[in-house]
């Protein structure tokens, strides 16, 4: 361990807001301005941002072609693995899934929206 980081203070924890939906009914989450996106694989829920960190093009629309998902906006493809591996925390129990999102401050809406890179990746 070095001197630096010897006795050094953790960073604090970011707030996160939770969220409870039934899955059979809604497939997407708003907070604020941002859009959660629901993704299952090998019957593991994820949720997703749509957020593309390219563009900010949304993600839920994209399409799903070997694996990868490509934005809508400008054609780049992401790993599905990658993005699943970086989902937010969630948990399904029968068909309620609940979530932790980011921020705190929006509660988040559950919605029912035309998700297409969701329904069963493979």
């Amino acid at each position: 361990m070095s001197a630096r980081t010897k006795g050094a203070a953790a960073a604090p924890a970011q707030p996160r807001a939770r969220a409870e939906f039934d899955r059979t009914e809604h497939n997407a989450l708003v907070a604020g301005d941002d859009i959660y996106f629901v993704m299952e694989r090998d019957n593991d829920v994820h949720v997703l941002s749509s957020r593309c960190p390219h563009r900010g093009g949304p993600l839920h629309l994209g399409d799903v072609e070997d694996g990868r998902l490509r934005c809508p906006w400008h054609g780049g493809l992401f790993p599905v693995d990658r993005l699943c591996d970086r989902s937010h925390p969630a948990i399904r129990v029968g068909h309620t899934v609940t979530v932790y999102l980011p921020g705190g401050d929006e509660t988040p809406v559950p919605i029912h929206t035309m998700v297409r890179a969701g329904v069963n990746a493979a």
